[in-house]
């Protein structure tokens, strides 16, 4: 096994950058800035790679050497195409005792496809790390580490978990407004208001790519829910945060038609987030003009959801009836 080859795979894209972020600065600070290479299938180049790796050089003898890609990715942002992938393999299984110490070389794949064949050698042969997704005690720990300067209680971590979801860059995110608008404020304390007033929701950002996609082509709205089933979304999950944003256009209709039209006068009544305010005020003419579309789409996520869990109709049906009704707006 090389001790100066590595292999980073996982899941959990933000651990795995940081831990990554953190070797080529470390590197860099220690040898200089023109001893870190990376190659991805923009700049993918087999001969510049291997004289790198084998042929040393007169000028640079340390080198940090990063492919990404290596072996396939499953991930598109990070794909390489395999026949690179397998001459790359079949190159280095030749000339891999020619790699010495002073070259360190990282492989990095975030989904990598587990049934080829440069996964199984690579995993093998390299120092092999796998950053798995956080559990939900690790992501606690996370939130808490994020907050060092703040209190933040049990139930206030629960909710930021549930709120914002497990994605961690959403959660760095987040936080961090969190902080900002604490640090205004000058509290230290973290409280469920606090939470609700600075943070952006997981499912706020999922209804809104589907709402945003409803009024202008309703066939990116559909495509929308189709990606999310293809990622395993379940049908529960995604028709509440289908009801959630239905419930927001009907209710500022519902204020709208009390003659409460201001976004602070609607902010004041909903304590919705000022920014999920002002965002759907600018389809108050859609609004208007499809209010009964939302009154029927509104009800018939009832009824489906009623149906599916008393057993009257398959989970399946649910994608199919949501896209049709959808597609009406458009009609």
């Amino acid at each position: 096994m090389l001790n100066s080859a590595f292999l980073f795979c996982g899941e959990n894209t933000y651990t795995l950058n940081k831990e990554l972020e953190k070797r080529k600065i470390g590197f860099q600070e220690k040898y200089g800035a023109d001893t870190l290479f990376e190659f991805t299938a923009q700049n993918w180049d087999l001969g510049e790679i291997k004289q790198l790796l084998y042929a040393g050089s007169l000028f640079v003898s340390k080198k940090m050497v990063i492919l990404y890609g290596v072996p396939r990715d499953t991930y598109e942002n990070n794909s390489l195409m395999a026949d690179k992938i397998d001459k790359f393999l079949e190159d280095f299984q030749q000339n891999m005792s020619l790699l010495t110490s002073d070259t360190i070389l990282i492989l990095v794949s975030y989904k990598p496809d587990k049934r080829t064949k440069a996964f199984k050698w690579f995993s093998e042969q390299l120092q092999f790390k796998e950053f798995a997704p956080y559990k939900e005690s690790q992501l606690k720990g996370f939130i808490r580490e994020q907050l060092v300067g703040f209190q933040i209680g049990e139930p206030e971590v629960d909710m930021l978990l549930l709120k914002v979801g497990n994605d961690m860059y959403r959660l760095e995110n987040e936080i961090e407004k969190l902080k900002i608008g604490l640090q205004t404020r000058g509290e230290a304390q973290v409280s469920i208001d606090a939470i609700h007033q600075y943070c952006f929701g997981l499912v706020e950002g999922d209804a809104f790519e589907i709402f945003d996609h409803l009024w202008s082509d309703p066939r990116l709205a559909v495509k929308s829910l189709e990606k999310m089933q293809e990622d395993g979304k379940s049908w529960n999950e995604v028709s509440g945060l289908l009801t959630w944003g239905l419930k927001i256009y009907l209710t500022i209709l519902d204020l709208y038609g009390q003659g409460i039209v201001s976004a602070k006068e609607i902010i004041a009544q909903t304590k919705l987030h000022p920014f999920v305010v002002n965002k759907n005020l600018k389809y108050i003419p859609q609004l208007q003009k499809n209010q009964g579309f939302l009154v029927s789409f509104f009800q018939l996520l009832i009824d489906l959801e009623y149906a599916i869990k008393t057993g009257k109709m398959a989970e399946q049906y649910f994608w199919l009836r949501t896209k049709q009704e959808i597609l009406k707006i458009g009609a």
